[in-house]
This record gives C-alpha cells, structure tokens and sequence, in this order.
C-alpha cells in the first residue's frame, strides 16, 4: 500500500514546516500535536492494511479523514487541498471483503404431528362445535 506510506510521509512533512524562521505553527505548517496524531493514524492503516485487515483499515481511514475534515481549519489553506485530497483517495482506496461468516445449520426437525381431538376426549363437529 504505497499510497499510505506516502500519506504518512506527507502528513510528516507537513507537520515539520520545513522553515527554520521563526514563524506561528499555522504559518508554516500543521500543529505539531495534528501532525503527530495524524501520522500515528496513518502508521495503524498501513499496519492494519498489511497484515489483511482491510475493513479495518477502511474504518481507521474513514476516522482518520474525518478529523482532518473536521480540523480543517487548523491547516494552512496551501496545505488544505493536497491534505484532504490525500486522506480522501487513501480512504477510497481501501477494500473491505468481510470475512464469510459460518453458519451452522440446525438439524432437521420432524414434522410437527397431527392434532387429534378423539385422542384427548374432544369429540367436536365438522363446525367446530362441542357435542
């Protein structure tokens, strides 16, 4: 899964800056703490994606593209696009084949038996009235 190593590196690069001035944290780049936590989650998607876990990693991707949409404007408008056009294609690209469930089977069941009335002391008519 090339594309979530590259979002990692992404979402670590963005969180560096890559400035040495100075500068307030959303001049330059992602929060730190953003940047950390979103490179975090991206590490848990290209684990769960490499060991077969792909709904999982699905689920993981979903959260993960949620909360940067959700903290949006923590990011730096230049950075915006290229975030959220990453974090929407490495979602869109997981694929989810849930695992087939067993069924067991019951075991057959006799018929259900006949109702007899005579056998109980019933006697009734053809109308459904007692005698």
């Amino acid at each position: 899964m090339r594309l979530i190593a590259v979002t990692f590196v992404v979402l670590a690069a963005v969180g560096c800056g890559g400035s040495a001035r100075p500068e307030t944290t959303a001049a330059r780049g992602l929060p730190p703490a953003l940047a950390e936590q979103w490179a975090a989650q991206a590490s848990s998607i290209a684990s769960a994606a490499a060991h077969g876990q792909g709904c999982r990693a699905q689920r993981l991707a979903s959260t993960l593209r949620d909360e940067i949409l959700g903290k949006k404007a923590r990011v730096p408008a230049r950075l915006q696009g290229p975030l959220v056009t990453g974090v929407n294609s490495l979602a869109d690209r997981i694929t989810c084949t849930p695992q087939p469930v067993a069924v067991q089977a019951k075991p057959p069941q006799a018929p259900p038996k006949p109702h007899d009335d005579h056998a109980h002391g019933h006697d009734h008519d053809h109308h459904g009235k007692d005698k």
